[in-house]
């Protein structure tokens, strides 16, 4: 079983939507887009929202529009490749930072060179907020920050992804927020140019907002059944503001993780997740933390095989 699954719900108007788009030949960038983008716009109080293609060419856009080229630009060593890529896409030179052991989020004061910004990530959508000085520009990645509470309020901006492992998902996309008018201005112009999100991804993204509360009680069911279940002893992400569990982590011993690890790949054939994996290596947090990392699918799909799972992880 996969590690995730969309968690949409296609209705007969949805299809009904689907065949109006095929019928008119505009398949991006139109009514649906402005629809999503609308609503990032009311429930999030800000007064940007760019939908682009993906979430990666999302922030590599508001970089550019922010003009960060050839800046030195820190990012924790602990996150998704892609939040490298879109800072490298803008000649920027990335500085590698560790992260705080507790919360797995970026620690500023761990890296000994300069930099001239900051691209801090939400991991695993919980939120960060470092102390920076008033100077340095920060521009956010969060991509799995759906629904934190200031979330489109940090920083220059913010990109939000809706790719198939998030909810709620567009199956692809991201969400670039901000409320600087030169920003969005100049985003608007360069999502215009190379990253257009499809109609049928906004469709997406709409039917799987709209049943986002429901998917995340079912999500938290599942996480808490694993935290009561589990016998081995294990550490959780420390959370200081908020989170939304975008994806759920346990820190086992090494030796225990990585026998874990084997036993549901091999007896259950479960997709399990050992990432990040360093983008740097030789930071002690960084390390620490891979080391003993394992993700656990919380799908709506894991509820027919939850008990097994514990049961294999128990017997590890």
């Amino acid at each position: 079983m996969r590690f995730a699954y969309p968690a949409i719900d296609f209705d007969a108007q949805t299809i009904l939507h689907f065949a109006e788009i095929f019928q008119s030949g505009w398949v991006s960038n139109s009514e649906h887009v402005r629809n999503l983008e609308k609503h990032f716009i009311e429930k999030f109080n800000v007064k940007y929202a760019i939908a682009c293609c993906n979430a990666t060419q999302g922030l590599s856009i508001a970089l550019t529009a922010a003009d960060w080229k050839n800046k030195k630009v820190l990012v924790p060593a602990f996150t998704w490749p892609s939040t490298v890529y879109a800072i490298e896409r803008n000649s920027c030179i990335p500085v590698y930072a560790d992260i705080n052991a507790e919360t797995w989020a970026i620690d500023v004061n761990s890296s000994t060179e300069k930099f001239d910004a900051v691209v801090p990530v939400d991991i695993f959508g919980n939120m960060v907020e470092p102390e920076l000085l008033a100077d340095i520009p920060v521009i956010y990645d969060a991509a799995h920050g759906y629904g934190l509470p200031r979330l489109g309020h940090r920083g220059l901006a913010e990109v939000v992804s809706m790719s198939h492992t998030k909810y709620p998902t567009a199956s692809e996309g991201g969400i670039l927020l901000t409320n600087d008018p030169t920003i969005a201005k100049n985003a608007t112009e360069l999502r215009r140019l190379a990253a257009r999100m499809s109609e049928f991804n906004a469709i997406i993204g709409l039917n799987s907002i709209r049943n986002y509360e429901h998917w995340r009680i079912k999500r938290n069911e599942l996480i808490q059944h694993y935290l009561d279940e589990i016998k081995h002893p294990f550490d959780l992400q420390k959370i200081p503001h908020a989170t939304n569990n975008s994806v759920f982590a346990l820190l086992f011993e090494p030796e225990l993780r990585n026998r874990i690890v084997n036993n549901l790949t091999d007896k259950l054939q479960l997709e399990i997740k050992v990432y990040y994996e360093p983008l740097a290596r030789g930071l002690k947090n960084t390390e620490y933390v891979f080391s003993r990392i394992l993700a656990l699918p919380t799908h709506m799909k894991m509820f027919e095989i939850i008990d097994d799972v514990i049961k294999c992880i128990n017997n590890s």
